[in-house]
C-alpha cells in the first residue's frame, strides 16, 4: 500500500483549497454550507468518472449526469485560509472548519457548538489517512474511531440497526432468499453511514462514488494503529461529503436534500398491493388474475393494486420484454377493463434484460443499446433462464427504445405504470462499458447507474403519458437518486420468523438512508407457505410500513401465498388491512414531509425520541412521525408483548384500546391476530380516515377523522395534515391543503382548530370531521 503523506504545495479555488499531495495527487476542499463539507482527492488525470448522478442540490441532474468540477447548485459561503500554530492549513466558515496535516496527509472535521466552541466531529486516522491499495487499483480512507461510535445507514443491509464492529459491500446483487440477519451485500448500493461519536455530535459521510466499495466500521483491528474504521473504493479518487450536526435527523435529512427529495407517490400507492409470478406464469394466467380481483370483492379484501408478475411476456420460463404473451392473455384489453371496472391500478414488471432471441436483439446491437465488452460486442450473461445482454442505459438510443417499448407494449395495452426489476445489473465482464452519453463509462464503476437511469426512463415516460398526473414507479435496485422517481423494496425475503424480525430493521436501515417509501414481500418471497400464525403476523407489521405489496415464489409449495391462503385467519387479515386503510392519511402526510423536507416516512424509535436513553438500543418497533408508534409481534406464539414507549410525551394511548401508558416505561399490552399494538403520543391529534373503509378505491376513505390525545391538566400539541386530490402534481400548481391540527386542553376544555401553513385547497371545517379524543374525559 502506498500512503499520500506529503503536502507539496496550498493555493486556492474561490471557496475551495487546493492541496498538491505526493503521487500525483491533488487535496480539494470545500465547505458548501452549514454543516458540510466537500473532500476530492484526484489523481493526476482528474476524476475516472467526472459526473455524479446521486448528487442533486437543485432536485435532480440532467440525463448525461452532473459535473464533479467545482461545486454548482451549492450556495457556498466564503471561506478563509489560515495556518495553525500546530502547523495545521485551516479552511473556515460558518461552523464548519478543517484542519489538514501532512506527514501523512489527513483531515481533522470541527463543528462550532451552541456556545461558540470548535470540537471535534470526526478525524482522519493519525497513522494513515489515504492510501493507494490493491496495486493502486483502489483508494482507502481510514478514520479514527472511538470505542463507543455507533453508525447507522448504507441502506439495506442485514443485523442491527447501529453497524459497529460489521464489515459490509456495497455492491448491487440479486441475493434472492437472503439472511436478513447475517447477509450481504444486498440490492442496493447506499455508500452513506451516519456516526454518532458523543451525545449531541453526530457527522453524516456520504462517498460520490457508483464503484464497489467495502465499508468497514471497526470490524478490522490493528495493534499499529489504534482504533479505526475505512471506506475502500474501487476506483482511484475519492468524492465524498460530511454532513455535521447535532442530532440524527439533522444529518439524514441534510442527506436527502443533498441526493434529491423523494418523489411523492399518488395516493393510491399507499394502499394494499398484490403481486405473485404464479398468477402471470400460469398457462391460464388472464382467468386466474381476473378471478383473484373477483375473490378479493367477494371476501371483502381491501386492495389498491394489482402487479403484474413477468410472465406477461414469457415463452416457458424466458422473458422477452416488451412482448405478450397472447396464449396465457388471448384478450388482454378485456383483463385490464375488468380490473378498471373494479378501480384497481395495474402494474408491469419489466426487466433490463434480451435474451439472445428476443426479437429486438439484433436491431439494439446495431445501436450500440448494449452493454459491450473491449471488442464492442454486446456483453453476454447469464440472466433468468437463458443468456442475454443488459441494455445500455447511458445510451439516448436505447432509452428511447425503452420509452417507445414501455408506451406501445406496456401503456397501450391497459397497465397503468411500470415496475424495474431484475436491475442489479450483474455484468461482469472484465473491460465491459457503456456509452456514457459521449464518453465512455467503464461498468465496474456504474452498475448502479443504469438502475438509476432505467427507473427514470420507466418514470418519464410514464409521466409523459398524462402529464396531469403524478407518475409511479418502482425499483429494486440502484443507488441515491431512486428516490426521485421510486418506492423499493428489500427484494426476494425468505419465509421465515427469522425474516421478519430482521426485516423490519432492514427496512429502518433503508429509511435513514433516503429511501423511505419502503416494504418487505409480505408472507416471504422464497421457501415454504407461511403458517397461518406468521402469515397474520406480517400482514400486521407491513400494514403499517409505507409499501404494503404481498408477493411470492413458490415452486415446491406450487401456489402463491394469497390474502385467504389461511382461511381460519382471513378475519385477521381483513382487520389488519383496514386498519392500513384507516391510518392512510397519516401515511399520505409523511410522504408529503419526506417529499418536501426529507424526513423519513417510518424510523426507529431513536429517530425522534434521541434524547431517552432507552430508545438507543435495538427494538421490534418503529415510528410513523414522532406522533404514532407500532409494535408487530415477530415471534411465534406470543399473544402479548412488551413494549418499551418513549419519553418525551406525557403519556402514550393505546390506540386499540384508549388506555393510557406512561411514557419512558416498558408495557406488557395484548397483541391478538389481526391487532398489532399501536401507540399515539399525548398531543397528537391525527387526521385518519373516517367511517367505513369502501371496497372500491379503499386508499380514498375520507381523511375526516381526528384521533386526537390531550394531556392532563393544560398544554398544547398537534400534528401535521397533508391532503390534495389523491394523484395531481398538486405541490407545482398549489392545489394542496398542509395544515397543522393544533391542540389545547385545561383542566376544563379541549380545542382543536386547523391552521394551514401552506398550499390553496379548501380547508374543510371541523365540522366536517368526526373527533376520538380517549383522554377527553368530559372536556371536549
Amino acid at each position: 500500500m502506498i500512503e499520500l503523506k506529503r503536502i507539496a504545495a496550498v493555493r486556492r479555488d474561490g471557496h475551495a483549497a487546493l492541496f498538491d499531495l505526493d503521487h500525483g495527487y491533488t487535496l480539494r476542499l470545500a465547505i458548501l454550507g452549514p454543516g458540510h463539507a466537500r473532500v476530492c482527492l484526484l489523481p493526476g488525470g482528474g476524476f475516472p468518472v467526472d459526473r455524479t448522478w446521486m448528487v442533486a442540490p437543485e432536485g435532480d441532474v440532467p440525463w448525461e449526469g452532473r459535473s464533479r468540477i467545482g461545486d454548482p447548485g451549492f450556495a457556498a459561503p466564503a471561506a478563509t485560509l489560515d495556518r495553525s500554530s500546530d502547523g495545521a492549513h485551516v479552511l473556515a466558515a460558518g461552523d464548519v472548519r478543517l484542519r489538514v496535516f501532512a506527514d501523512p496527509v489527513r483531515i481533522v472535521f470541527e463543528t462550532k457548538g451552541p456556545d461558540g466552541a470548535w470540537r471535534t466531529a470526526l478525524t482522519d486516522r493519525e497513522s494513515g489517512a489515504y492510501v493507494l491499495a490493491d496495486g493502486a487499483r483502489a483508494l482507502r480512507h481510514y478514520q479514527a474511531r472511538d470505542g463507543a461510535e455507533r453508525y447507522f445507514g448504507l441502506g439495506d443491509k442485514s443485523g442491527p440497526l447501529d453497524r459497529a464492529g460489521r464489515r459490509f459491500r456495497v455492491l448491487q446483487l440479486d441475493a434472492l432468499g437472503y439472511d436478513a440477519e447475517i447477509g450481504d451485500p444486498f440490492y442496493k448500493h447506499v455508500p452513506f453511514f451516519a456516526v454518532e461519536n458523543g451525545a449531541g455530535n453526530w457527522a453524516g459521510l456520504f462517498y460520490d462514488t457508483l464503484a464497489p466499495l467495502t465499508v468497514d466500521l471497526g470490524n478490522e483491528r490493528s495493534n499499529y494503529h489504534g482504533l479505526y474504521r475505512y471506506v475502500a473504493a474501487e476506483e482511484l479518487a475519492l468524492d465524498y461529503h460530511v454532513l455535521l450536526g447535532a442530532r440524527l435527523a439533522r444529518v439524514v435529512e441534510g442527506f436527502a436534500r443533498l441526493t434529491g427529495l423523494p418523489h411523492l407517490a399518488p395516493r393510491w400507492a399507499y394502499g394494499f398491493a398484490f403481486t405473485t409470478m404464479h398468477h402471470a406464469d400460469h398457462p391460464q394466467a388472464q382467468a386466474k388474475i381476473a378471478g383473484f380481483a373477483d375473490k378479493c370483492r367477494a371476501l371483502d379484501v381491501p386492495i389498491s393494486s394489482i402487479h403484474f408478475g413477468s410472465g406477461y411476456s414469457s415463452r416457458g420460463k424466458r422473458r422477452y420484454v416488451f412482448t405478450w404473451n397472447k396464449e396465457k392473455f388471448p384478450d388482454a384489453p378485456a383483463l385490464f377493463a375488468k380490473l378498471r371496472g373494479l378501480s384497481l391500478k395495474t402494474v408491469a414488471n419489466l426487466k433490463p434484460v434480451l435474451i439472445d432471441d428476443h426479437p429486438a436483439y439484433a436491431a439494439l446491437e446495431r445501436d450500440g443499446g448494449f452493454l459491450t465488452d473491449p471488442a464492442n460486442k454486446p456483453v453476454v450473461e447469464q440472466f433468468w433462464d437463458g443468456h442475454g445482454s443488459f441494455l445500455d442505459f447511458t445510451n439516448p438510443r436505447t432509452i428511447a427504445w425503452w420509452q417507445d417499448g414501455f408506451r406501445r407494449q406496456v401503456l397501450d395495452a391497459g397497465f397503468d405504470y411500470g415496475w424495474n426489476d431484475n436491475n442489479e445489473y450483474e455484468a461482469w465482464r472484465e473491460g465491459s462499458a457503456g456509452r456514457g452519453f459521449g464518453r465512455a463509462l467503464p461498468v465496474h464503476a456504474s452498475r448502479p447507474l443504469h438502475a438509476l437511469l432505467m427507473t427514470r426512463a420507466t418514470f418519464e415516460a410514464s409521466a409523459a403519458r398524462d402529464p396531469s398526473k403524478r407518475p409511479f414507479t418502482i425499483t429494486r435496485a440502484g443507488p441515491p437518486g431512486v428516490q426521485r422517481y421510486a418506492e423499493t423494496w428489500s427484494g426476494d425475503n425468505f419465509t421465515s420468523w427469522h425474516t421478519l424480525r430482521w426485516n423490519l430493521r432492514n427496512g429502518l436501515s433503508m429509511a435513514l438512508s433516503n429511501l423511505g417509501k419502503v416494504g418487505h414481500d409480505i408472507g416471504g418471497f422464497a421457501g415454504p407457505r407461511p403458517d397461518p400464525e406468521l402469515f397474520c403476523r406480517w400482514v400486521e407489521m407491513m400494514a403499517f410500513h409505507p409499501r404494503a405489496v404481498m408477493n411470492s415464489w413458490k415452486p415446491d409449495v406450487g401456489e402463491a401465498t394469497e390474502p385467504w391462503t389461511h382461511m381460519d385467519v382471513l378475519d385477521a387479515v381483513r382487520a389488519a388491512l383496514r386498519l392500513r386503510y384507516r391510518f392512510l392519511p397519516a401515511f399520505y402526510t409523511q410522504g408529503y414531509l419526506a417529499a418536501t423536507a426529507g424526513a423519513p416516512t417510518i424510523a426507529p424509535l431513536l429517530y425522534h425520541y434521541e434524547d431517552d436513553p432507552g430508545c438507543r438500543g435495538e427494538h421490534d418497533a418503529f415510528l410513523i412521525g414522532p406522533d404514532v408508534l407500532v409494535a408487530p409481534v415477530v415471534e411465534p406464539g406470543l399473544r402479548r408483548r412488551a413494549v418499551y414507549l418513549p419519553a418525551g410525551p406525557e403519556f402514550w394511548v393505546d390506540f386499540h384500546t384508549g388506555d393510557v401508558h406512561p411514557a419512558g416505561t416498558t408495557m406488557t399490552v395484548d397483541a391478538p391476530l389481526g391487532r398489532p399494538p399501536v401507540f399515539v403520543r399525548a398531543g397528537a391529534a391525527l387526521v385518519l380516515a373516517r367511517g367505513e373503509i369502501p371496497q372500491l378505491r379503499p386508499h380514498d376513505a375520507p381523511p375526516r377523522l381526528i384521533y386526537a390525545v390531550p394531556g392532563r391538566g393544560t398544554g398544547r400539541g398537534g400534528s401535521p395534515h397533508f391532503e390534495d386530490d389523491g394523484e395531481s402534481w398538486s405541490l407545482r400548481s398549489g392545489d394542496f391543503l398542509a395544515c397543522d391540527v393544533e391542540l389545547a386542553w385545561t383542566q376544563a376544555s379541549v380545542d382543536i382548530a386547523l391552521r394551514r401553513k401552506s398550499g390553496a385547497r379548501h380547508a374543510p371545517g371541523l365540522a366536517e370531521f368526526e373527533i376520538v379524543c380517549p383522554t377527553a374525559g368530559g372536556r371536549l
